[in-house]
């Protein structure tokens, strides 16, 4: 069947998120093909939207693999999402519009929604809320350049891939900083709603690690 380029993005990058695909993983252009049956022109675009994310890394003369994340690459990553959108969450507050801040209670209203219904699907519903949540507080910053650094790291695997490691009792603590970090923007506070990100980041760091670390002992 045909497929565009976004179609095939879509499909791989959710396998790579599931772990179909996991670190490591060679992915050739002939493999795909023959996978999602499409030709290779869309293969070619897709994968290198995925190198842009770096959710997959190409080698000279042998191909493209699916990122291998070190610990220190997670600590960077974290590192900066603390920083930077704690800033854009103390510039939200100074400049948001009465529309954003609507529409920030509205994705966390999803987002307890979907926490609640607990679909099979719940998990990746609830990473998507998250990002687009994210992406409102650096939205409502109106910093472009914050906006289009930050994006590419909520974009991430490992940004990404953080709710599958939530327990229930983390995924309740984050809609509550959600909550939080939408009031102190409402509110005008800045400082506020600045070190409630920081925290928000901080804790989702600190889970993602436990989980990692369990399971490598489990291995």
């Amino acid at each position: 069947m045909a497929q565009t380029s976004s179609a095939v993005y879509d499909l791989v990058r959710s396998r790579i998120m599931a772990g179909h695909y996991g670190p490591g993983t060679h992915l050739t252009e002939g493999q795909l093909c023959q996978e999602l049956d499409v030709s290779r022109t869309p293969v070619r675009a897709a994968l290198r939207r995925l190198g842009d994310e770096g959710l997959i890394q190409t080698e000279p003369n042998r191909g493209a693999f699916v990122a291998q994340w070190t610990q220190s690459d997670i600590d960077e990553v974290f590192d900066l999402r603390c920083v930077l959108e704690a800033r854009g969450a103390s510039l939200a507050a100074q400049r948001r519009s009465s529309d954003e801040c609507a529409d920030l209670r509205k994705s966390v209203k999803e987002m307890s929604r979907i926490a609640e219904a607990k679909k099979p699907t719940y998990k990746d519903d609830l990473h998507h809320n998250n990002r687009e949540f994210h992406l409102l507080v650096l939205s409502a910053a109106r910093s472009p350049r914050l906006y289009k650094i930050t994006e590419q790291l909520t974009a991430t695997s490992v940004t990404l891939g953080t709710f599958f490691y939530y327990s229930e009792t983390d995924i309740a603590r984050s809609i509550q900083f959600h909550h939080d970090i939408v009031d102190a923007i409402e509110q005008h506070n800045s400082s506020v709603a600045e070190s409630l990100m920081s925290a928000h980041i901080g804790v989702a760091h600190v889970a993602f690690a436990a989980e990692r670390f369990r399971e490598s002992t489990e291995g």
